[in-house]
């Protein structure tokens, strides 16, 4: 094989791999030319070109942005999709190779591979005849310790396999290795002297289309730029002869992820509000600070999740957002919507913040302005060439909320600069609306307080139920050595993560992300089982039903069977960050009526998204969503418990107490359809210690004190919400930790 002269090569690849947000694109292409060409301290954002020699050979390497691995192509910005495209105009005649960069360590799930094949789909399925997976490495990688990996996520075999086994790991770290470099590039070499053209060929027809519509955005951009400073060079004349050095008060509102507590952080030039990976914010929030001799005061809201729509959003997020003018009066300066620049704005996020901002009443949006959050994603491009790619849901908000928004960079707290601009847009925005937006709701403050009151009540009476149920019982062996459960739930509601992380270990198969649920949700049920603290738990998975469809009965129902002789409990999931409708009332009915009536003794309602709560009790949740819910937990009987699916530890073993009190309650029994009963009663019933009499009596009993337990107070507050949350015992079991 001759060694070629040139070699052209594209890197490409996503970002958030297992917690590793960068995948190492640029740091390869500085490692394969021996030299920092290609910045590392920043994310791509546009393409850039460098060019070298390596051993007599000619080396062009363009650098591309990278996608979020979790997003579909539809939630990935249309900015970056163009610019992955336009790669290939920077090496002509095309490129020789691409290289798709992963983190050698990282994980690879399902929805990496679905997000892959979309967004390399641009460029059509001849890319795969071209592509070799680079794995980077920070240190020594052995060739048995790699394979070991590759086996235990089967897409990742799926993904070498498709590149035709064409892979190398390159140690980052060690750039005066040279044979790995030599390695890498005969790999390459071999690629070229086996394809025909030796290069991949650019449909010039779609590149051409592709450019216009980028120059075109650019043009429109200029124009925006030089609107919006007529727009403000104008209000800038309104305030002269006007006070602008009062107080200022602002409303932060807008999806979770959005970055609302850093930005408010940011302008309040301190960290008030609590940032972490998860959601921060479960009620309003306000914190002040003195900007440039002004007192500043910021009120943090609950975010919605993502794209849903406000009909998906729980009571009382939408309450706390209302709520947010209130605490603030006379009223906000501004309501800051808050965008971020590295997600699309499609017609569903579109969707989603127009009904969320009609909770602040249609006025909001004459004092609103855009607040483009991870504005170290523009890089080198600007904020107005991204709103005129994204057309047409970005155009339409600008037009609403009249041309007026603002970057942020959240990163970088210290620059006093961006927040002082932003502050000046706000005066412009107060001396154009001739004041501040006024809209106090009283009622909104009552209605919150009358469900935190009665979610308290509902606490006690729980709580004490289930003290007079192990009064009753006391004495029974509570320790069962077998327990076997059937994970009911709708679509998307985390039935698969939780039989996870009950199980404490990856056995079912889950989606992380609401866009690939359907292609990767399981369309029949499963059965999985694993010993923990000497009981065998069997969790069987189900397909999820759907409000709208009863295509998935049949195989639920059939569930039964795949955990004989029956199960113990059947565990209806809920998310906690969505509403469960009147819809999802009627479609449960028809569900549970095909087990019989007495399926409902043996059921227990589980709360996924815990963390979507925070440290708010599960039941204000519970009582603010509406007869729908209220209705499942009663029909429960008030049996409930929280999960929160990123986390282990006490929650399985609080759950584990539960589901063995349900055992108990049921005098041991699995369920048995109506069918069965009698049949099976023989067979599979193990030996009473009382007669049927004794038992009645009891029931009886039980049933009393029950009642009497549902009107007496309790005046036992002292457990934190959190504690509330998980149930009423307080044990600090050994760590469950996944092994993945």
């Amino acid at each position: 094989m001759a060694e070629p002269q040139e070699m052209r090569a594209v890197l490409i690849g996503g970002r958030e791999l297992g917690g590793i947000e960068a995948s190492g694109k640029s740091s390869v292409g500085n490692t394969i030319l021996g030299r920092d060409v290609f910045p590392t301290h920043r994310r791509t954002a546009s393409c850039q070109k460098a060019e070298g020699e390596v051993s007599g050979c000619k080396i062009t390497l363009v650098d591309t942005p990278g996608w979020w691995w979790h997003y579909s192509v539809e939630n990935t910005p249309m900015f970056d999709r163009l610019e992955m495209t336009q790669s290939l105009l920077l090496c002509p005649p095309g490129p020789h190779v691409f290289l798709l960069v992963l983190p050698v360590d990282s994980v690879f799930p399902e929805i990496y591979r679905f997000a892959l094949e979309e967004h390399i789909g641009a460029f059509g399925k001849q890319i795969w005849k071209h592509m070799i997976v680079v794995f980077s490495a920070t240190r020594p990688f052995s060739e048995s310790t790699f394979e070991n990996h590759v086996k235990n996520w089967p897409d990742l075999s799926w993904l070498l396999k498709k590149c035709m086994n064409r892979y190398h790991v390159l140690d980052i770290t060690n750039g005066s290795d040279g044979s790995q470099v030599q390695t890498l590039l005969y790999k390459i070499a071999k690629i070229m002297s086996t394809e025909v053209g030796h290069y991949f060929e650019i449909d010039s027809t779609m590149y051409d289309k592709r450019d216009e519509r980028r120059r075109g955005a650019q043009e429109k951009a200029q124009q925006r730029r030089l609107a919006v400073q007529r727009q403000r060079d104008e209000l800038k004349s309104r305030m002269q002869s006007k006070n602008s050095t009062g107080d200022m008060r602002l409303i932060v509102v807008g999806a979770s992820w959005a970055g609302r507590s850093s930005a408010a952080n940011v302008i309040l030039g301190r960290n008030a509000f609590e940032v972490d990976e998860g959601r921060t914010t479960v009620r309003c929030q306000v914190k002040q600070n003195e900007i440039n001799e002004r007192r500043v005061t910021v009120v943090d809201t609950p975010g919605w999740y993502y794209s849903n729509p406000v009909s998906q959003t729980s009571e009382t997020d939408k309450l706390e957002i209302k709520r947010s003018v209130n605490l603030c009066a006379p009223g906000p300066h501004a309501v800051l919507l808050t965008v971020p620049i590295a997600t699309a704005f499609n017609r569903s996020y579109k969707t989603a913040v127009e009904e969320h901002m009609n909770l602040l009443g249609e006025k909001a949006w004459d004092h609103t302005i855009v607040l483009f959050t991870r504005g170290d994603w523009l890089g080198d491009t600007t904020v107005e060439e991204r709103i005129e790619t994204e057309e047409p849901h970005l155009e339409w908000l600008m037009k609403k909320c009249g041309n007026r928004f603002h970057v942020l960079t959240c990163k970088n707290q210290s620059d006093f600069k961006q927040t002082t601009e932003l502050m000046e847009k706000i005066d412009e925005m107060v001396a154009g609306n001739g004041g501040h937006y006024e809209t106090i709701d009283p009622e909104v403050e009552e209605k919150l307080t009358v469900v935190q009151n009665t979610a308290k009540i509902i606490r006690r009476k729980v709580r004490r139920q289930r003290k007079i149920l192990q009064d009753f019982f006391k004495g029974e062996n509570y320790k069962v050595p077998k327990l076997r459960m059937v994970l009911l739930g709708k679509e998307k509601s985390g039935k698969s993560s939780s039989g996870n992380t009950i199980l404490c270990k990856y056995l079912f198969q889950t989606s992380l992300s609401e866009e690939y649920e359907m292609q990767s949700a399981a369309k029949q049920s499963s059965m999985q089982q694993r010993k923990i603290a000497e009981c065998l738990i069997s969790v069987v998975d189900t397909p999820g039903w759907s409000a709208t469809s009863s295509e998935n009965t049949k195989e639920i129902v059939n569930s039964v069977s795949l955990c004989p002789p029956g199960p113990h409990a059947f565990i209806i999931v809920v998310s906690a960050k969505e509403r469960f409708t009147n819809e999802d009332q009627e479609a449960l009915k028809k569900l549970m009526a095909n087990f019989g009536e007495r399926v409902w003794s043996h059921t227990l309602v589980l709360f996924t998204s815990g963390d979507w709560l925070k440290n708010k009790p599960i039941e204000e949740y519970i009582e603010c969503e509406g007869n729908a819910l209220k209705w499942l937990v009663n029909n429960c009987e008030s049996r409930y418990h929280v999960f929160d699916n990123w986390r282990a530890g006490s929650q399985v073993k609080h759950l584990q107490i539960k589901l063995e009190e349900l055992v108990v309650r049921n005098k041991g029994e699995h369920f048995k359809s109506e069918e069965k009963k009698g049949r099976l009663q023989e067979m599979f019933s193990r030996p009473k210690t009382l007669t049927v009499d004794e038992w009645n009596k009891r029931e009886e009993e039980l049933i009393q004190k029950m009642l009497k337990a549902f009107w007496v107070n309790s005046d036992d507050d002292s457990k934190t919400p959190n504690q509330e949350k998980d149930g009423s015992f307080n044990i600090i079991p050994p760590t469950c930790k996944f092994h993945l």
